[in-house]
């Protein structure tokens, strides 16, 4: 995995990380917690992280990850799982999903990335999951429409949902 984080660290959504919430309306984006995305030059490596040193260590040191991290009212977990065959990251907020990849797909448990909310509440935008071609197990995710139709149709990747709802940067 050493070099695994060369090509582009970007911040590209914020996840609905909030220690209040008491108007639904109201975005509280001094809250938010970033998730970066780092991507290798292959287009299947995109790794995800809501802490840049957790993210730089991983050059070094491999594996699943887990955080700690307090929800805020409306939000669910944001589950993160890892392959380290695929060396793939796979991210739900569906327990069963993220059951099915640990019990069925050689996926370990890596613990909660975040919470995210389940549905739009006003000022949230939408967080789309895509994998990779015929590849089920390189996902992508984005908070940029523009960026998953570019993805579906000059990379190779396939829409597949809307995993949840975050904060806009």
């Amino acid at each position: 995995m050493k070099g695994l984080l060369v090509s582009c660290i970007a911040v590209f959504l914020s996840l609905g990380l909030v220690s209040a919430a008491e108007n639904a309306t109201t975005c509280p984006k001094d809250q938010a917690v970033s998730l970066l995305r780092a991507y290798a030059g292959k287009p299947y490596w995109h790794h995800f992280y809501t802490d840049t040193a957790e993210m730089n260590g991983v050059v070094t040191t491999p594996g699943p990850y887990t955080e700690e991290l307090s929800p805020a009212p409306g939000t669910v977990p944001f589950y993160r799982t890892y392959n380290p065959i695929l060396i793939s990251h796979f991210l739900t907020t569906d327990l069963n999903e993220r059951d099915h990849a640990i019990n069925m797909l050689g996926y370990e448990d890596g613990g909660i990335s975040g919470y995210i909310y389940p549905s739009d509440f006003g000022c949230s935008v939408p967080l789309y999951r895509l994998h990779y071609g015929n590849l089920e197990y390189d996902y992508f995710y984005t908070s940029d429409a523009g960026e998953r139709d570019s993805a579906v149709k000059d990379l190779g990747f396939n829409y597949e949902l809307i995993v949840g709802y975050i904060l806009p940067l």
